[in-house]
């Protein structure tokens, strides 16, 4: 997922290999000065000014590596939303947002990745060195603290490695606590007023849910911090092999008794860091595999997000001939959704769509705004065959049944001193809601039929000759959606918009030029109102 650029592997090398050798050095000089031994040539200022060098290398590194780790964490959550952005609507409805939130949090994780790496190169190349100075006093006696360490590192690699499937575990845990979450707070008043949805949401499932992550959650932690004590008793027992056993069996001249626990002191940090960084590299490697199954699974769209046949298309006409849509469940099975429907839709024209719950209206506008690829089937614009589902999205302009307002304006339009923003908050009856022009008055929170009503606004403003409106006027009070409907359309259709809107409001169906009803999957008639229409003949 997170991969290390050559230039930075290079910059982690030049810091690092001086940096080791310098500190070797110090170990040298502090080793021979306890022994009481001269160093030729060397000034007691080397040694300070050895610190004082070492101090601005790491200054100047951290410089470096703080800018890194800021720029991969950054710009890997810049990818995850682009990602999420280039995704299909259907492979978000399959997963759910809560993957988009967990795949954040564990990208957050990274942040320290080259910081880890960086004091992982510094404590092997330290070690090994310090092992090769050990190796250099005495053979055996170095392979003796090898061979403990080595036992001692690996008591501990193995329990941790056995942590893996237990973080794992915990993150299903925060991603099922992430649902609880956005239930709660999109289904707040339902809990409010349902006071057996509240209860059950708490006592069933979030408390559960809160309980069981806190048991492992504590249980992890404690396996952490238990394990990394090894660390700190590991190297007393070493210390103590280096003071009591080696020197009794011969493995160790007395001599170099002092600077084999000068040195073991002086690694005792490389150690310790190489020993607890397991612990990160255990939630690298797990963050890593749900970053990775997350861009496997949400894949992006085949065709390319840029804008495709520009806006400036003049729209005539669009035909669906024997469009087919079939959902496809987690294990791949396929539900009906669409059979061969056939629509049709001139310039100017105004459609309604009619049709019960589960009937495949929802289906089609999906399919209409190219938020779903149809499976089968042909669609024409201005009679010639849509190559690019594109040069469709710029000529429409939606307002969804769950629609919503930014809480900030990405379009390319601005509010203030817009005198056509004035106009149509006037037109919408909303001048005196949002009080004036400026972007965070738009922004505020309104009623599900206010939002809507700005919704519009928005779609008008993008001035595009189809606007799609799905079940527009449920929300709103008796008195807008006669007027929505009686001038609002027909203020419309004169000013040349196509009009494809979702609506179950029968009594205003004369509005429409034509009726289509939808019923299980299929257009079940397509009636164009005259004089004689009335609803029961649907």
């Amino acid at each position: 997922m997170l991969n290390f650029k050559l230039k930075y592997i290079i910059f982690f090398l030049l810091y690092s290999i001086p940096n080791v050798f310098l500190n070797i050095f110090l170990i040298f000089v502090i080793n021979e000065t306890v022994n009481l031994k001269d160093i030729k040539n060397f000034s007691p200022i080397y040694y300070f000014l050895i610190i004082v060098l070492l101090y601005f290398i790491n200054i100047i590194f951290q410089k470096k590596l703080n800018q890194y780790s800021y720029n991969i964490l950054y710009e890997n959550e810049k990818n995850i939303f682009k990602r999420i952005l280039k995704t299909k609507l259907i492979t978000l409805e399959k997963y759910g947002t809560q993957r988009f939130y967990t795949a954040i949090e564990d990208l957050r994780i990274f942040s320290s990745l080259p910081e880890v790496v960086t004091h992982t190169i510094n404590s092997l190349l330290m070690l090994l060195l310090c092992l090769v100075y050990m190796f250099s006093l005495s053979l055996y006696a170095g392979l003796t603290v090898l061979g403990l360490i080595v036992m001692i590192a690996g008591i501990y690699f193995i329990v941790m490695n056995t942590m893996n499937g237990r973080i794992a575990v915990l993150r299903k845990f925060n991603e099922h606590y992430y649902k609880y979450v956005n239930d709660v707070i999109k289904g707040f008043k339902n809990l409010k007023v349902n006071s057996t949805l509240s209860q059950n949401l708490l006592s069933e499932n979030l408390l559960p849910n809160r309980d069981q992550a806190k048991e492992l959650d504590y249980n992890i932690n404690y396996v952490f911090l238990s394990i990394n004590l090894i660390s700190q008793y590991g190297l007393y027992l070493i210390i103590g092999a280096i003071l009591f056993i080696l020197p009794k069996f011969n493995l160790l001249p007395k001599e170099d008794i002092v600077s084999y626990v000068v040195i073991l002191l002086f690694i005792t940090g490389p150690i310790s860091n190489l020993i607890n960084m397991q612990n990160i590299y255990t939630r690298f490697s797990v963050a890593n595999r749900r970053i990775i199954n997350f861009l496997k699974d949400f894949s992006e769209e085949s065709e390319s997000n840029a804008n495709v046949g520009a806006a400036n298309v003049d729209f005539q006409s669009l035909n669906f001939k024997n469009i087919t849509f079939q959902y496809e469940n987690a294990s791949g099975e396929q539900s009906f959704a669409l059979d061969k429907v056939n629509f049709n839709v001139q310039k100017g024209e105004v459609i309604f769509i009619i049709g019960g719950n589960g009937s495949g209206k929802s289906t089609f506008i999906n399919i209409l705004t190219g938020l779903y690829d149809h499976k089968e089937g042909e669609i024409t614009l201005n009679h010639e065959k849509l190559h690019s589902k594109k040069s469709l999205q710029n000529l429409i302009s939606p307002v969804f049944t769950d629609n919503y307002v930014f809480s900030h304006n990405y379009d390319n339009y601005r509010l203030e001193n817009n005198s056509q923003y004035q106009s149509l908050l006037e037109m919408m009856e909303m001048q005196e809601v949002v009080g004036d022009t400026k972007e965070e008055s738009a922004r505020r929170n309104f009623s599900k039929g206010q939002s809507k009503r700005m919704s519009l606004i928005f779609a008008l403003l993008e001035e595009k000759p189809v606007l799609v409106l799905d079940e527009w006027a449920a929300d709103q009070d008796p008195h807008f959606r006669k007027y929505f409907y009686e001038v609002l359309v027909p203020k419309f259709k004169k000013e040349g918009k196509t009009i494809i809107a979702v609506t179950h409001d029968d009594a205003y169906f004369r509005q429409a030029d034509r009726i289509i009803k939808f019923d299980y999957g299929q257009i079940a008639s397509d009636t164009r109102i005259n004089s004689d229409f009335h609803p029961s003949m649907l």
